[in-house]
């Protein structure tokens, strides 16, 4: 289970993600400080109850325990080509835990600025949540990887994860930008670092690698196509909203008035 807490405005949020057996009546019982409880990938039973909202959330999962031949089996052929063909790319990858974000502190100057930099060339002011990162790097439990070439950062994902889950939170690349690789290399890298994610999670004896999100099964975008490209089984899991106290079930009970929340 990952727990971490942060403030918005006026209300101490506690955001849980993946907490397994714990039921989240359970976890209002154990009288936690904060107003709301924000708690991720629970089944659609965990969002009844008084004082709570939910989304529905659609993502693709893959199973760690299957073997490294069965997961690459799945993955569609040209991505396997791709990852193969950029095994012979003069690139190298990396994976980052706290320790070695706390000892290097340019690498979270530099996640934010290719994060930054990639929605900007789409005409968008999408920021890196440095905030919430710092509050993961907290606990312990965020992980970052990226593919270097020539000593140049071209691709980097980051995973929030626990002992049993790992799910993609960011995936950014050089597309667009300046940079002394071309463009073909920077897609390879993209494809082969997912597929180093998975390996290195199932390594670590992890069960479960979550895709981040689906938007649409039936009518997918281009990220969610090349997500359903790795096999993972289509998946469906609520996030729910929990009213802590007085102050978060008003708050939780406004939500869905407004329509934010279900």
């Amino acid at each position: 289970m990952i727990d971490t807490s942060y403030q918005k405005k006026f209300l101490k949020i506690n955001q849980i993600w993946y907490p397994k057996e714990v039921t989240i009546s359970q976890l209002l019982a154990q009288k936690r400080k904060a107003d709301i409880l924000f708690v991720h990938g629970v089944p659609e039973k965990e969002k009844k109850g008084s004082f709570r909202g939910w989304q529905e959330y659609h993502t693709c999962m893959s199973d760690l325990t299957m073997s490294e031949e069965e997961l690459l089996a799945a993955i569609n052929k040209n991505v396997r080509y791709e990852c193969r063909r950029s095994e012979r790319d003069d690139v190298t990858v990396c994976f980052y835990q706290k320790a070695d974000i706390e000892a290097d502190k340019k690498l979270l100057k530099t996640f934010t600025q290719i994060y930054e930099k990639m929605y900007q060339s789409k005409g968008m002011d999408t920021k890196f949540n440095l905030t919430a990162v710092k509050k993961y790097l907290e606990t312990d439990s965020i992980l970052f990887s990226a593919v270097w070439h020539q000593g140049e950062m071209l691709v980097f994902h980051s995973y929030l994860y626990d002992e049993t889950d790992a799910r993609l939170l960011h995936s950014a690349s050089c597309f667009r930008g300046e940079n002394s690789a071309d463009q073909s290399m920077i897609g390879r890298a993209n494809k082969r670092l997912q597929w180093e994610d998975m390996k290195y999670f199932k390594n670590k004896g992890l069960l479960r690698y979550d895709w981040g999100g689906i938007s649409d099964f039936e009518n997918p975008n281009g990220i969610d196509e090349f997500k359903m490209k790795f096999g993972g089984e289509k998946t469906t899991y609520y996030n729910v909203f929990a009213g802590n106290t007085l102050l978060g079930k008003l708050a939780v009970t406004a939500m869905k008035s407004m329509k934010r929340i279900f």
